[in-house]
Order: C-alpha cells, then sequence, then structure tokens
C-alpha cells in the first residue's frame, strides 16, 4: 500500500492539530513544537516501509510473563 507524502506541520499546519488535541498554543509554542511533531511523524512514516505480509493485526496482548 502507498501513502501519500505527508507535510509539513512548520507555519500554520499546526493550528488545526493543536485545535484538534485541543491544546490552546501560543505562536511561539507552536514554533517551538512543530519540528518536534514533525521528527515524531517521521519517526512514524517509516513503519509504512515494514512489510508484514500476511501478519494478521493483533487484537489483544499480554505482557505478563509466564
Amino acid at each position: 500500500m502507498t501513502f501519500p507524502e505527508r507535510t509539513s506541520l512548520a507555519g500554520g499546519a499546526i493550528s488545526p492539530v493543536s485545535g484538534f488535541a485541543r491544546l490552546d498554543l501560543s505562536e511561539e509554542r507552536r514554533s517551538a513544537v512543530a519540528p518536534v511533531l514533525d521528527a515524531i511523524m517521521g519517526l512514524i512514516d517509516t513503519l509504512d516501509s515494514v512489510d508484514v505480509g500476511e501478519t494478521p493485526p493483533a487484537t489483544a496482548f499480554d505482557a505478563r510473563w509466564e
């Protein structure tokens, strides 16, 4: 599956995201958060290249060691 290229959150693009998260950020704070959020999203984007083949999604996970 191919995914569209994600656009950077720099500039004013972070405003809709912060509004969706109900975060009232000042302009200074949005300027500081945007590059960090872009870096985090870049790391998440690398998961698109992982070939999971026919592996079904996990519906439950029990982290207890037995």
